[in-house]
């Protein structure tokens, strides 16, 4: 038996192996380097496996609880290839210990001796990083219940509900724990229309039939996390019906590879297979086979209704064996599959708990008859298949201990109903990727303001041990200022700036989209039967029609991605030509006894507008807009036959008789598929190629935008730089006491030192 020791921090993303106390050699595989754990847990075993050719190994794991829970997971599959792990866990601080200890060191640092570290940039990327966040998006087809889910979780009806299609617009509801919803309304040119200070139901259902209303951003209480947490946003998409473009770019946009959003996937146990689910599937297994576990993780499959199974005709086991299958049809394995009852939690959440309002008899009977039957049968207690996390699980095993000692039936149906392991599981991934992430930010915002400010100090400290120095060290800071204030270096770098072009790239990049859209339309143009009758045609043209706005929804995500990629990479070429600026001011006028590092003094300030988003959002706000370049009439003329009236046969005989047909030549019309289908696809196929450019002109404009901004950026960034100057030129020139100088440089230097390690503390485990 080998024993390994895994050290994992998610907080740095570094892991630390050893086996049997020796460390990994340098080409070994087991080298995760920055390497989130859920991208390489699941081959751990074979690759100890081939590392050590054993199969018996002893783990210590040195973690966080849902990083050891995930390599639980992974010791009990390995059983199933036979390689056999012992796993000891070794505590590590968790999450919500040092969000406590992140706002002590704010505040500390607010309380501190240094005034440019009070500033609003530095308050705001503070906050920034603290109210970061984090989408939950809900998709579905028609009737899965999708709507009844949202208010299950709401605990309130919010969202209308009913068995036909009835989500026109997007709702997004910002968790802020207050029991009130207050909201804005926004049409379709996100101009916002309307206020409400106390969101309804009824609200909600007069919204979703105006339409002139596109979008609804509402804040209220999400219950089941706290608003200290993470800013949890749930996102109610309409999903593949919508007819609004828009719409079906924002589902595909949740969907998409470069989303990190949780996607709770809501199907209807009763009806798989539709169409709807085929397309919304085959961009799911894409995303999921991305990223390892983390993008599996971020897909939460919500098998609703089941409770509608009739006990001894259906099966939920078989159900949930046979959606595994269909979605494995689609390229999705592994899937995290939770069956629920969504109308039986919001029954028991609203219904049978709000002595309140009074309700109708027959509601309250037949939310009693989904109680006494979820409770009843064994096989719909739907927390015992849900992938829960061991701690989930017990946490969901003591509630259930405490509802049946209580007696408490409705309580113990809340928990069979499906609804809690749901809530559970992104919790789950808020704590283990969220938050984590959020706690990193924090931290270097402040490491890189506190480094700046170290890095003026130590300069100070250099001045005074160099009192003799004095002349020269006043030399160079006025040959500093010359540089910036003649202009000569900023003409330089904004040629620098305005030479950086990625059109070309843009350009290929672009073709490609495109040219996978085309694949998609020339498979459908030449898979076509020629002759069709009119129910056929109606089909496929219906077939054609989702395809087309899938298709065009695809392709602008897609473009956006591309466009929004390209622009980073503009903001991440003119950061590095600015620190090549600053690098060289440096380097040209460091020839003297006390070394200036204009740098390592502007690094905090530099940091400052690595943000792409908080630059775009101080510039001026634009928009891609699409183009409509043709339109074709869907002619139902084309698919009737003509009628031609019939000849009957009489017979006045009372006996036996055979009726012989008498058949004549009609006229048999028919549509030819092929035709049919380049007449649907022939204007898509120019659109594509117009939003192909469109989405090349908007990377360019954004990319001009960037390039202004930036440029007003680096003048402040200069401006910064000039008062860091100013303020060493005054240190140099102090008539205090050499003695006073040196006492409080060294305690602010001091301070930086104490303040640092507390920083760094927060990212250790």
């Amino acid at each position: 038996m080998r024993t390994v020791f895994i050290k994992y921090n998610p907080y740095r993303l570094v892991t630390e192996i050893t086996i049997d106390g020796q460390p990994l050699k340098k080409n070994s595989k087991l080298n995760f380097e920055d390497r989130r754990l859920q991208e390489w847990v699941e081959d751990l075993p074979k690759l100890l496996y081939e590392e050590c050719s054993t199969r018996e190994f002893k783990i210590k794991f040195h973690g966080t609880l849902p990083d050891y829970e995930d390599m639980y997971a992974m010791a009990q599959d390995a059983k199933s290839r036979n390689i056999h792990i012992t796993l000891q866990h070794i505590p590590a601080k968790e999450v919500k210990d040092k969000e406590k200890a992140i706002q002590e060191i704010f505040d500390e640092i607010q309380r501190g001796p240094f005034d440019e570290l009070k500033q609003p940039d530095v308050k705001k990327a503070f906050q920034m990083a603290r109210n970061s966040e984090f989408e939950v998006t809900v998709v579905g087809t028609m009737s899965a219940g999708k709507s009844t889910f949202m208010n299950s979780i709401l605990r309130q009806k919010l969202m209308p509900a009913k068995s036909e299609k009835c989500t026109a617009i997007i709702t997004e509801i910002k968790d802020n724990g207050k029991d009130d919803f207050r909201a804005c309304v926004y049409d379709k040119d996100g101009k916002q229309i309307q206020t409400y200070s106390k969101l309804t139901y009824e609200i909600m259902q007069q919204l979703n039939q105006n339409p002139k209303v596109s979008r609804v951003r509402t804040e209220g209480n999400i219950p089941f996390v706290t608003s200290d947490d993470v800013s949890l946003v749930l996102v109610d998409t309409p999903g593949p019906n919508s007819r609004d473009p828009e719409h079906k770019k924002a589902t595909y946009r949740a969907l998409s590879q470069s989303s990190k959003a949780v996607v709770l996937y809501i199907m209807n146990a009763t009806q798989l297979a539709v169409n709807d689910d085929n397309n919304l599937l085959k961009h799911v297994a894409e995303s999921m086979n991305v990223g390892g576990k983390q993008s599996r993780d971020r897909f939460i499959f919500v098998v609703n209704k089941l409770d509608d199974f009739k006990m001894g005709e259906d099966s939920v086991e078989a159900a949930i064996k046979n959606i595994k299958e269909y979605l494995k049809d689609h390229g999705i394995e592994n899937p995290n599959i939770y069956p629920a009852s969504a109308l039986t939690a919001l029954n028991i959440r609203t219904i049978l708990s709000d002595s309140c309002i009074d309700y109708d008899d027959d509601e309250i009977y037949e939310a009693n008859g989904k109680v006494r039957k979820i409770n009843r049968y064994e096989e719909m207690h739907f927390e015992k298949y849900a992938p829960l996390t061991p701690s989930a699980r017990r946490e969901a095993e003591q509630m259930l201990e405490k509802a049946v000692k209580d007696g408490d039936a409705n309580q113990q149906a809340l928990i069979h109903s499906g609804i809690v392991p749901v809530e559970s599981a992104i919790r789950m991934y808020v704590q283990k990727y969220a938050r984590t992430a959020k706690i990193k930010n924090i931290a270097d915002t402040f490491t890189k303001k506190l480094e700046s400010a170290r890095s003026l100090e130590a300069v100070k400290q250099e001045i005074s041990a160099k009192q003799d120095k004095k002349e020269e060290v006043l030399n160079q800071i006025e040959a500093i200022k010359k540089k910036l204030a003649s202009g000569e270096e900023g003409k330089k770098f904004k040629k620098r700036i305005e030479n950086i072009n990625y059109d070309k790239e843009i350009q290929r990049l672009a073709n490609e989209v495109i040219n996978e859209a085309q694949l998609v339309i020339e498979k459908q143009l030449t898979s076509q039967d020629d002759h069709l009758t009119k129910r056929e045609a109606e089909y496929v043209c219906q077939e054609f029609k989702s395809l087309v706005e899938d298709l065009k929804a695809e392709v602008q995500v897609k473009l956006e991605d591309l466009c929004s990629n390209c622009v980073k990479k503009h903001a991440e070429e003119l950061l590095w030509q600015y620190k090549k600026k600053i690098q060289e001011l440096a380097k040209e006028l460091n020839a003297g006894s006390v070394e200036i590092q204009p740098f390592e003094m502007m690094e905090g300030a530099i940091s400052g507008i690595a943000d792409i988003e908080n630059v775009l959002q101080e510039a001026e706000k634009t928009e891609m807009k699409h183009t409509i370049v043709g339109n074709h009439r869907e002619y139902k003329e084309l698919f009737g036959f003509r009628r031609w009236l019939n000849r009957n046969i009489g017979a006045d005989f009372n006996v036996d008789y055979t009726v012989i047909d008498d058949y004549d030549w009609v006229e048999n019309r028919y549509i030819d598929g092929n035709e049919l289908a380049a007449k649907v696809f022939g204007p898509l196929q120019k659109s594509l190629y117009e939003v192909k450019n469109l989405a090349g002109d908007y990377a360019k404009e954004q990319t001009r935008i960037i390039k202004r901004e930036f440029s007003k950026k680096f003048d402040q960034l200069d401006a910064i730089l000039a008062d860091k100057l100013k303020d060493l030129e005054k240190y140099a020139k102090e008539s205090r006491s050499l003695e006073g100088m040196i006492r409080e440089n060294y305690s602010k230097l001091a301070w930086l030192e104490w303040i640092s390690q507390r920083v760094n503390d927060i990212l250790e485990i």
